[in-house]
């Protein structure tokens, strides 16, 4: 035999052996294909009712993200229409801000002017008893402070009475038929 046919005959061993595997290749493949289209196939199954539930919450959930857009503009105009109020009530406790500080100044002018006033009352009228003008003084003030008070008092807003929720009482018959009526 020579080299060349010794060739041939490795060749054609070779060649069986490899359609050999091709096919062992080729059925093994097969069979895992199989396996997955069947797997495929039972998670299709098993997701079909899920898909279906999920449109069909699609389906309802329609509706109201279309009344969404319109919700979002009327919110959007009451925030605006907040915003506006809230300036106005800014403006109007600035106001009444301006009005306090200028009352209090009043006031405070005006305690001024009946202190001056009462000291000189007071100078004027020892010198005219000949008594020491700071009695004198201590009487005008307190006579002053007085009619102070009796007119905050006459100005003042009265205040509503206090109201109590009177319960009415529950006897001892009376609250165990209402517990058996409950049951």
């Amino acid at each position: 035999m020579d080299a060349l046919q010794i060739a041939l005959i490795v060749l054609v061993v070779v060649g069986v052996w490899a359609v050999v595997e091709v096919a062992i290749t080729m059925r093994s493949a097969r069979r895992d294909i199989e396996r997955v289209t069947t797997a495929a196939t039972e998670v299709i199954e098993q997701a079909q009712p899920v898909v279906a539930k999920l449109d069909g919450l699609a389906d309802e959930l329609e509706p109201a993200a279309k009344r969404l857009a319109p919700l979002a503009v009327k919110v959007e105009g009451t925030i605006d229409a907040a915003n506006d109020s809230l300036d106005r009530v800014n403006g109007i406790l600035e106001d009444v801000s301006s009005v306090s500080g200028t009352a209090s100044s009043v006031t405070g002018a005006v305690n001024r002017v009946a202190e001056s006033a009462a000291s000189g009352v007071a100078n004027v009228v020892s010198r005219l008893r000949g008594g020491s003008p700071a009695e004198t003084a201590a009487r005008i003030e307190a006579s002053v402070e007085q009619e102070a008070k009796k007119i905050v008092e006459e100005h003042r807003e009265p205040q509503p009475p206090t109201r109590y929720v009177e319960y009415g009482s529950v006897s001892a018959d009376e609250s165990a038929n209402a517990s058996d009526d409950a049951e």
